[in-house]
């Protein structure tokens, strides 16, 4: 009897549970999968812009249990009536997939409604990849010892560049590096610690791999580590050792240096603007309305500037903003990626790289220019080049399918004509050579 009466309590309960279930709406899938995501902060920020802007406001009320495919594509279909490009279409059709999702696995739904409508792809098409001879000319343009090494690790290993600015020296391995952790750049605005610079401790997949560089190379990189007084804990490349040394001023310098006090304003006097009204020099007025542009006024509207962005900062951190603080020679600036955004590390930062990169390609003085991102297209095309299956470059590449990495597979220098290729292979007259 007892054990009849608490069957039924259980069956009761999750009779309950599943009714609750089954009025789960959008907005609150949505909610459950953004408290338990492990995507990358800032990343985060994003879609959930793109959710309260663009899903919610048609289908967060609606119950998850209740939506079609034919919601999905209506959805998605408003978009693209609304003037919405490709890239935000598609990122509302992944969104939307993720709270749908949430509840799919919580036993709401069965399938996801979003499975079967497509959505356009968006992708960076390279129209060809760097060759082996161009890469050299770029790495030799490089400032330092560190880029050079650095970019050497890009195109040997095919690694994202969070990943390589990630590595320690405890990540080498006989001959490979182990790629276990990504550096990744939320801002302090998205950052759970108020802190540019964050260290995820997996990849984009959530699979640590390891790849082969060789022996040669992984010695190089020992020594690098040896010879840099970099301990195992450390990262291979710090910006102190990749970028090179500062100039030792964050900006221009200014033309007036004193405050526009009022005894400076006194000094400085009035002047009548276009519209015959007399204006105080050195204010906003005078540079608003009396449309000054002597460097008095400028400098107004400067500070100006300067107060809002501290007072929004303020804001947005809930804190007072510490402020910048003049730079000596030879310092590192206070926001540079050479002062330490992870605690214990002074990182470089994907924008440094690819600055650093793009100089170098200038220099460099190649017909065409690459991104300092595109690396891994080399990498891919390389080995297809010489022959490696597309399997082992999906491996190394960190791809579960390898028909993404097929899309890392370029031509190699301008694209030649097939019929060409197989008139070489063939002979010209089409027929094997003897």
């Amino acid at each position: 009897m007892v054990s009849g009466m608490i069957g039924l309590m259980e069956t009761n309960t999750r009779a309950s549970s599943q009714r609750r279930a089954s009025h789960l709406t959008v907005s609150e899938a949505w909610a459950g999968y953004a408290a338990n995501a492990t995507v990358d902060p800032k990343t985060m920020a994003g879609y959930e812009g793109i959710f309260v802007r663009h899903v919610d406001p048609v289908l967060g009320s609606m119950l998850v249990a209740e939506i079609t495919r034919g919601d999905v594509a209506a959805l998605l279909e408003r978009l693209r009536a609304q003037g919405a490009g490709d890239s935000l279409v598609r990122l509302a059709r992944i969104v939307l997939s993720a709270a749908c999702r949430y509840a799919m696995d919580h036993g709401v739904i069965d399938a996801l409604p979003t499975a079967a409508v497509p959505a356009p792809h968006s992708r960076t098409v390279v129209g060809r990849v760097i060759t082996p001879e161009e890469f050299v000319r770029v790495r030799d343009a490089l400032p330092t010892p560190g880029a050079r090494l650095l970019a050497d690790l890009f195109v040997r290993a095919g690694l994202r560049i969070g990943e390589a600015l990630a590595l320690t020296a405890s990540d080498i391995d006989r001959d490979a590096v182990l790629v276990r952790r990504t550096l990744s750049e939320p801002g302090r605005r998205f950052s759970a610690d108020g802190e540019r610079f964050a260290l995820r401790p997996s990849t984009k997949n959530g699979h640590e791999r390891r790849v082969v560089v060789g022996q040669h190379f992984a010695d190089r990189l020992r020594l690098w580590c040896k010879e840099s007084g970099i301990g195992p804990d450390d990262v291979v490349f710090p910006a102190r050792l990749v970028l090179p040394p500062v100039s030792g001023r964050t900006f221009p310098q200014k033309i007036h240096l004193e405050p526009l006090t009022p005894a400076r304003l006194a000094e400085l006097g009035t002047f009548t603007g276009p519209n015959g009204i007399e204006y105080q020099h050195g204010t906003m007025n005078g540079y608003v309305t009396g449309k000054c542009r002597e460097a008095c006024c400028r400098q107004a509207i400067s500070e100006y500037s300067a107060r809002k962005k501290r007072e929004r900062r303020q804001r947005q951190r809930g804190d007072v903003a510490p402020r910048r603080e003049r730079v000596q020679a030879g310092e590192a600036p206070v926001d540079s990626a050479a002062s330490t955004g992870v605690t214990g590390l002074g990182v470089v930062s994907h924008q440094g790289w690819s600055r650093l990169w793009q100089a170098a390609v200038r220099s460099a003085g190649l017909d065409f220019s690459p991104q300092a991102r595109q690396t891994r297209h080399a990498y891919a095309s390389w080995l297809n080049l010489g022959g490696v299956s597309a399997e082992r470059i999906a491996e190394g590449l960190g791809h579960q399918d390898d028909r993404s990495t097929r899309v890392y597979m370029r031509p190699v220098g301008p694209e030649a004509e097939a019929v060409a290729v197989m008139d070489t292979l063939l002979g010209e007259g089409g027929a094997p050579p003897a």
